[in-house]
């Protein structure tokens, strides 16, 4: 046990100081902020603070009354005006964005026009219908022009009512078990590029050979295995600690309202873990083998993408598991190994997955890591020392004595 750590720490170490690494550990992160931060630019040229004004030719507002607020968001002044000419002066001057000509005949007559140089901010222009609607309704108390101002608020819930989609569009918590599949799809494909290149470089230059009079083809097997986990482990808990810090920045100091976690459900989240954990061991055990298999270095770094392309599998049916969530396709695709990650993740937005099916797909899926992990070191325990000569499938079921000089 002790040289099973030795060899898994050292791999681990060499690892995890390659600038590749390091690369890769940071480059999700990197790339979901950058398309956040283009979120934030966008978002924020829709935006514009600077004041509006408005001219009153239908006599409506010559006694104006404030708008009560009813969101956290800070108003933009609204500058009555008496003639257009002194507005067209403030725009040049830049003291207003634009300004509003309310016709006679007003609010019968609803041609409003709007006079900008550049178009007003969608908050200015949200705005200025609010201070109509409330003075409009100015007979009335303030909690009815607050909810005529508001406006409709639909939400739609699932049949079992433990989903609700909120008209004002979904929240991160709605798509947070999806994300985490997500994140377990990356993990495999990024250290299956550390898995089977490693192996692959210590077999051409011989270093396997030395590590086998140390330590037996199962030890062997489960620190590549276990340094694999290692690596995908260090990868998941970097990823949730820059998670943790853009959801502070994006709830607390920029108030972005897609990013609140509402109704967190722990449960949805710990039955997509259950599932990823066992696929991810299942997928690396099977590149492992068939890396062996395959025996060339360039054919055993190609068998990463294939096990991605598995794992995305459940996007080409989604139109029907959607249609129906618990179909014999959707169940069957969330019990086998790997399809399991995007399957679960896909459903848990929709709906709550049965325990039975939970259960089942981990019961299946301990016997698949049982099986890979036992067909990963019986492979190697055949191919460890062939050099330019390929594993038969039929091998690995039969065991046959051979002598020292067929095996080199």
């Amino acid at each position: 046990m002790r040289k099973l750590w030795l060899a898994l720490s050292h791999e681990y170490v060499k690892t995890v100081r390659q600038r590749t690494y390091l690369l890769a550990l940071f480059s999700l992160p990197l790339f979901i902020a950058l398309f956040a931060i283009i979120g934030i630019i966008m978002d924020s040229q829709q935006s514009n603070s600077s004041p509006v004004g408005f001219i009153d030719n239908s006599g409506m507002l010559e006694n104006p009354i404030a708008v009560e607020r009813y969101s956290g968001d800070t108003p933009v002044e609204i500058i009555p005006y008496s003639t257009a000419s002194e507005a067209q002066e403030a725009i040049e001057s830049g003291d207003i964005q634009a300004f509003f000509v309310l016709p006679n005949g007003y609010p019968e007559n609803k041609n409003i026009d709007l006079v900008f140089y550049e178009e007003p901010g969608e908050n200015a222009v949200r705005d200025i219908y609010d201070y109509l609607q409330f003075n409009l309704l100015e007979t009335y108390n303030n909690e009815i022009r607050i909810r005529a101002a508001v406006g409709h608020d639909v939400t739609i819930r699932t049949a079992d009512g433990t989903r609700e989609f909120p008209e004002s569009g979904p929240t991160l918590s709605m798509f947070l078990p999806l994300l985490i599949s997500f994140s377990f799809i990356m993990l495999l494909m990024i250290g299956s590029g550390y898995l089977m290149g490693g192996f692959l470089e210590e077999k051409s230059n011989r270093t396997i050979e030395l590590m086998v009079t140390s330590l037996s083809p199962a030890q062997l097997v489960a620190s590549k295995l276990l340094n694999m986990l290692a690596l995908g482990f260090t990868m998941l808990v970097t990823w949730i600690i820059v998670g943790v810090i853009a959801y502070l920045i994006g709830s607390n100091l920029l108030n972005l309202g897609w990013i609140q976690i509402q109704g967190l459900n722990w449960r949805d989240i710990l039955v997509v873990i259950s599932l990823a954990i066992p696929s991810y061991v299942i997928a690396a055990a099977l590149m492992f083998s068939f890396g062996l298999i395959l025996g060339e270095h360039q054919e055993g770094e190609s068998i990463g993408p294939i096990f991605f392309l598995i794992a995305f599998i459940p996007l080409w049916f989604a139109a029907p598991i959607a249609s129906d969530l618990n179909g014999f396709l959707a169940v069957i695709l969330s019990i086998l190994p790997i399809t399991s990650l995007m399957t679960v993740g896909f459903r848990t937005m929709f709906m709550q997955i049965p325990l039975w099916q939970v259960f089942a797909g981990l019961v299946f899926q301990i016997f698949c890591v049982i099986g890979a992990i036992w067909l990963a070191v019986r492979t190697f325990q055949i191919g460890m020392l062939r050099y330019g000569k390929r594993i038969r499938l039929n091998e690995l079921f039969y065991r046959k004595k051979a002598t020292l000089g067929e095996e080199l």
